[in-house]
């Protein structure tokens, strides 16, 4: 596969792509990348630019390990069940909003990126008037602009982070950002070059992918209102609905890269000892060997296996939780506010341009009158997922 005129493999199935996941033979570090250490390829090419970090998402072994044990603080389930009212009332406050336009609105503007940003912004402790920059920012690094767009964007990400820092050492506070200063400030197990680019890792998968995911569940939804009726009536559970929209609309649709640690023969093929593999979630999501015939269908009836929507293996993501309860939450307010809502005429005509986000340009809809507005949803009782094993069973 050619990604923007860089060659790299590509782990299309599901069988192959959750080998080379938990495959300790394959590397996230950059070092082992040999066209970019020997200069065949640019640091400032746009998918290089992605992984040249010290982070969490680069790290193998022990780094891994302990850089990934700073961060999780962030994420107990404690800390992500006590934003479920502060999501509640974000999610009532945006839905207000759209009840105040009179034609139609786009749910990815105006409801899916709004809340994302201000569930990260309360997570990382980042005021709601830098928002704007970040997803500027994001939408660069995702969107495989020019070079000297994407250069200029990492002199805007360094000029960031510098004021970022600089601001949570003078007054910091409860939110991991503060956290994580406070551990390098410490001599804690994490650098400087490792505290900056974990922000960076923390600001690239804070927001986008969820408000992505969200993006894709209304417009997956609306475009199949049978299974959305069944929903609203109560037959079918909100959180069966959301593991499907991760499976089969996942906002990720791919993200760079292994390398190979030594020459690896996977599929019949071999990958040589440094070169770079795409890792192709959205369509290992949709691979018929594992999620049986239809799987490229939206189907919340049906039962399917366990998705790749958040990664598998020591690398799977840490927000997980926080990113279901998210969909979740505003999944159900948004169809019991608007019972009638649908989507508009070209509604998602296009999508984003871009090779690792899968989304629509714009989620076009006409949310139709209001119904009476009574509170914040409150916790579901009925028996969710456990994602803790292989499947997911839907109850229909």
């Amino acid at each position: 596969m050619v990604v923007e005129g860089l060659e790299a493999w590509a782990l299309t199935r599901d069988r192959e792509l959750r080998a080379a996941l938990t495959d300790r033979r394959f590397k996230r570090n950059w070092r082992t990348w040999t066209a970019l250490v020997e200069g065949e390829v640019s640091p400032d090419h746009p998918a290089a630019a992605m992984v040249y970090l010290d982070n969490m998402l680069t790290g193998d072994g022990a780094d891994h390990r302990r850089l990934r044990g700073l961060i999780s603080q962030g994420f107990t389930p404690r800390r992500v069940n006590a934003l479920r009212p502060s999501i509640a009332a974000t999610v009532e406050r945006l839905l207000d909003g759209i009840t105040a336009v009179p034609g139609p609105v786009d749910i990815r503007a105006d409801l899916a990126y709004p809340l994302s940003l201000a569930v990260f912004g309360e997570l990382f402790g980042i005021p709601a008037e830098e928002h704007g920059r970040l997803r500027q920012m994001v939408e660069t690094a995702f969107s495989f602009a020019p070079l000297e767009q994407v250069r200029a964007m990492r002199a805007d990400v360094d000029a960031y982070l510098d004021e970022l820092v600089a601001a949570k050492q003078a007054r910091p506070g409860g939110d991991a950002v503060s956290a994580l200063i406070g551990a390098r400030d410490r001599g804690d197990r994490l650098s400087t070059a490792e505290l900056r680019d974990t922000l960076w890792l923390l600001i690239t998968a804070g927001f986008e992918t969820t408000a992505s995911a969200l993006a894709n569940a209304v417009e997956m939804l609306l475009s199949n209102p049978d299974q959305l009726a069944r929903l609203c009536a109560g037959a079918l559970e909100w959180p069966i609905a959301v593991e499907e929209v991760l499976r089969q609309a996942t906002g990720v649709a791919a993200l760079p890269f292994l390398f190979a640690g030594e020459d690896i023969t996977l599929a019949g093929h071999t990958i040589a000892a440094g070169e770079p593999v795409l890792l192709c979630y959205l369509a290992a999501n949709l691979d018929s060997a594992r999620y049986g015939p239809g799987a490229e269908e939206f189907d919340i009836t049906r039962s399917r296996p366990r998705h790749l929507g958040f990664g598998h293996g020591p690398h799977v993501c840490l927000g997980a939780a926080l990113a279901r309860l998210e969909l979740e939450v505003a999944l159900s307010a948004l169809f019991t506010r608007f019972p009638d809502i649908s989507l508009a005429d070209g509604s998602a005509a296009s999508r984003a341009a871009s090779v690792f986000i899968n989304v629509p340009a714009a989620v076009r809809v006409r949310p139709g009158p209001a119904a009476v507005a009574t509170g914040a949803p409150q916790p579901l009782t009925r028996k969710t997922p456990d994602h803790t094993d292989e499947g997911t069973r839907n109850r229909v």
